[in-house]
């Protein structure tokens, strides 16, 4: 007999972000995308069967991650941007996306993303207009060779 009621689970909030770059300093940020993969599909049409074709998985891939936040006073992340327009070479970077969330009255990790090999692919600082006091938005967008999710503490 199936039960008529299953406990109540809360999902998260997505009230903040951190951003953790290997060899950077952490970054928190109020609004993130891309956390997101995609299994390509091949279809096969075989001969003689006209009933369908067949269905493979080809090829993954992932969207940038788009992180936002209120500009502030660090500046590894155009730093990190600049290397390539210095040099002509940015160094990758495995980092993570973690998601901070209440529990228990206190801020703490409850979804950690890993991504591998990311560099900085675009960075936009603020839309700057004097006659308005919203907060000044910079974006970065990390191109990146894979997402997995991590384990909480790992």
């Amino acid at each position: 007999m199936l039960a008529l009621a299953s406990p109540a689970v809360m999902p998260f909030t997505t009230v903040h972000f951190v951003l953790a770059i290997d060899g950077l300093a952490s970054t928190s940020f109020s609004k993130c995308t891309g956390l997101a993969g995609e299994v390509s599909v091949e279809e096969y049409a075989e001969g003689g069967e006209n009933r369908f074709s067949h269905r493979m998985p080809s090829r993954a891939s992932f969207p940038n991650l788009v992180l936002s936040q209120g500009a502030g006073p660090t500046q590894e992340l155009w730093d990190w941007w600049g290397e390539y327009l210095t040099s002509g070479l940015v160094a990758p970077r495995d980092g993570t996306v973690t998601l901070m969330s209440t529990a228990d009255g206190e801020l703490t990790p409850v979804r950690v993303w890993g991504f591998s090999r990311g560099w900085p692919a675009k960075l936009t600082g603020p839309d700057l207009d004097a006659q308005s006091s919203a907060v000044a938005i910079e974006s970065i967008e990390i191109a990146h060779h894979g997402l997995a999710l991590k384990k909480v503490g790992a």
